[in-house]
């Protein structure tokens, strides 16, 4: 502890409170609001705080910990230092001993990058992010308010194509199976959430319900095939629908070991995670669905890299997005990469498509083959972003099977020009270090901000830059 965080520490409640409050009025003019659940979403949406209710914080404990968070930032630790050699007492009439949670907030965030509503703290790398953390979760305890989830089970919609074969030709609704069609298929999956969903998650295992005696999994409720026309129509209308700051589509695509069912599910678990109320879609290439199918996967996967690069052409030019964001999990990323190259080289019949953002998730990708392709993604998106980790064991296996290294895996490190790097390794706590994408909450929140703001890595919270043995930089999630 320095010795600036141990003269905060010993602070008295009255002299912690006067100090905060000589900061607020220092750096906020604007008259302060009360805080409401939105504040409260928004702030733990983005620090991934938990659900649980916290013992309200005492005032003086909540300024401590502000002036703690403060003094962590260099561009604010000389000011916080010459608050506490200021021993001039300040007055604030009746009520001194209270404190304005959403006063106090305002302030750190006009501190920070974000602006507006949206609740975005980007202090240094060198920030605990734990005393982040504490300072906003007994901020709002302190205010008597909390994120809590769901008061309700959900329903949410969601759009797919796939080259799978329907289980039953004369009734799409059963679902598709695991060989692949002549053509592709178009429809829309309505999936319930139930209100005791957890960040990450589909479902939890059968004996973690029996324990705890609740029933937390997601489920396809109807599945509905429509013509290609129709689906691009139904696309628009919905999209037109939503306010102008939501339309926007995301479109996922599955890896290796993964049938339609799992797909639509963990598609509907990413939508509703990261708050997507525009369209949120996914494509189903013919995945086996089995751990020993690892070869029929890798052939299957190169049949659709046509049908990929169309379906994500039309989602940029005949829907209403406003933007078209692409998440690419595990084995899926040979075939994005190959239909962005596609979509990159075709400029004749493609001209003027652009995305969004790209989000390349542990892909099990040739490292060679991705260098020689990826400049394509910059050609054709907004942003680049590669998550990588070196706990990854499924992409350890790929690359033990493939004798080279693979784009998801390091060392080394995969760096490419425009594109940004981020290691992941602190936060999957998965059995094989594969799922980061959907099941990590430090990831999710990270996608949060990457999709919905379009923020780079040096104004995301909670990524640390780093660089490689050659000088090139990447950046790295806290634990």
């Amino acid at each position: 502890m320095t010795t600036l965080e141990s003269t905060i520490s010993r602070l008295s409640d009255q002299r912690a409170i006067e100090l905060v409050k000589r900061f607020v009025r220092a750096n906020h003019t604007a008259k302060s609001q009360s805080m409401d659940t939105d504040i409260a979403t928004a702030l733990c949406q983005e620090l991934s705080l938990p659900d649980e209710q916290l013992d309200p914080a005492s005032p003086g404990d909540v300024a401590r910990s502000t002036l703690l968070l403060l003094a962590s930032d260099r561009h604010h630790r000389s000011g916080i230092a010459a608050l506490l050699a200021d021993p001039t007492p300040s007055s604030f009439g009746p009520g001194s001993d209270v404190l304005e949670p959403a006063e106090i907030l305002t302030v750190l965030q006009a501190q920070t990058q974000g602006s507006g509503a949206d609740f975005v703290f980007a202090f240094d790398s060198g920030n605990q992010s734990g005393l982040l953390r504490s300072a906003a979760q007994q901020l709002l305890a302190y205010a008597g308010l909390r994120r809590t989830g769901a008061t309700a089970d959900a329903e949410y919609r969601i759009w797919y194509a796939t080259s799978r074969r329907p289980l039953d030709p004369v009734d799409a609704s059963k679902g598709y199976g695991v060989e692949r069609d002549k053509c592709v298929h178009f429809g829309t999956c309505t999936v319930f959430v139930p209100k005791s969903h957890k960040i990450g998650s589909v479902g939890s295992p059968w004996w973690k319900r029996a324990a705890t005696l609740t029933d937390d999994r997601m489920r396809i409720l109807a599945l509905q095939q429509t013509g290609e026309d129709a689906f691009w129509q139904d696309v628009a209308a919905h999209l037109s629908s939503c306010p102008e700051q939501d339309r926007e589509a995301v479109v996922f695509v599955h890896g290796f070991n993964v049938d339609f069912r799992e797909a639509a599910l963990r598609a509907a678990q990413l939508g509703f995670d990261l708050q997507i109320r525009g369209a949120m879609a996914f494509y189903s290439w013919a995945s086996r669905g089995e751990v020993g199918q690892y070869l029929a996967d890798e052939a299957a996967v190169e049949l659709d890299e046509d049908a990929i690069a169309d379906f994500f052409c039309n989602f940029a030019l005949r829907t209403a997005a406003s933007r078209v964001h692409v998440i690419a999990h595990s084995m899926g990323n040979r075939a994005v990469l190959r239909a962005v190259d596609r979509i990159a080289r075709d400029a004749q019949h493609r001209s003027g498509v652009r995305f969004g953002q790209f989000v390349l998730a542990a892909p099990d990708v040739d490292a060679r083959k991705f260098q020689q392709l990826c400049a394509s993604y910059r050609a054709v998106a907004e942003r680049t972003t590669l998550y990588v980790s070196s706990r990854d064991f499924a992409v350890e296996a790929s690359r033990w099977l493939h004798d080279f290294p693979r784009a998801g895996l390091m060392p080394p490190v995969t760096v490419a020009e425009g594109i940004d790097t981020v290691n992941v390794v602190n936060s999957d706590i998965t059995l094989l270090g594969h799922g980061y994408v959907a099941e990590s909450r430090s990831v999710i929140s990270d996608l949060h901000a990457l999709i919905r703001f379009g923020r780079p890595p040096n104004e995301r919270f909670g990524l640390q830059h780093q660089t490689t043995e050659h000088g090139t930089s990447y950046w790295l999630i806290s634990a």
